[in-house]
């Protein structure tokens, strides 16, 4: 009886192994399996980043800080290629502007910019995609301000950063012309146009 308990525990145990390898968040599928839904829609083309609705984003965050913009001004563009494999390459070259006045007579303006390429791969399962492998390292980001004029260092605030990485999944959206990505437990919403 023992060795036929034995057996049982050892044929469930198989049985959990083959099915988690199974697991497209595991694992992700060949390039020989179509796509279908929200991956068909999203990968196999070249997005562009919204950078109005980013600066809006950013402007609530700052409100959460205490600091009241009175204007964010994006400039530039972010793009993100999804290739039929996978394969995701995000190339920034875009900075934002944010404009305040701390006090009646002063004048606070910080600047950042994101400049440069980070690299890696998105699989997407129902309407999460699975980050791996992201390399940011080819992106810098440079924050600097001023107040009336006079450097600030440091700036006085953290400006939000809501480029895409790896650290979590990501939720999304897509209608053929339009990509929104939304990572887990995050409070902004990107959207994307195709190229």
């Amino acid at each position: 009886m023992f060795s036929t308990q034995r057996a049982a525990i050892v044929a469930l145990s198989a049985a959990i192994v083959v099915g988690l390898g199974g697991c497209s968040l595991i694992e992700p599928q060949g390039t020989d399996v179509p796509l279908t839904g929200i991956a068909l829609c999203a990968q196999g083309a070249t997005w562009s980043l919204d950078t109005a609705g980013l600066a809006a984003s950013v402007t609530a965050n700052l409100a959460t800080q205490g600091v009241a913009a009175t204007a964010v001004t994006p400039e530039g563009t972010q793009k993100m290629r999804w290739d039929l494999d996978g394969t995701v390459v995000i190339d920034s070259d875009y900075t934002l502007t944010i404009t305040s006045a701390p006090a009646a007579d002063q004048v606070q303006t910080v600047t950042t910019s994101h400049k440069g390429t980070a690299t890696g791969a998105s699989y997407i399962t129902g309407n999460v995609a699975i980050p791996r492998d992201w390399d940011a390292t080819g992106t810098i980001i440079k924050s600097v301000g001023d107040l009336n004029g006079t450097p600030l260092d440091p700036i006085p605030y953290t400006v939000l950063n809501a480029d895409l990485d790896d650290s979590v999944g990501v939720e999304l959206t897509c209608d053929g012309k339009t990509l929104t990505t939304h990572q887990r437990g995050g409070s902004v919403t990107q959207t994307w146009t195709k190229r």
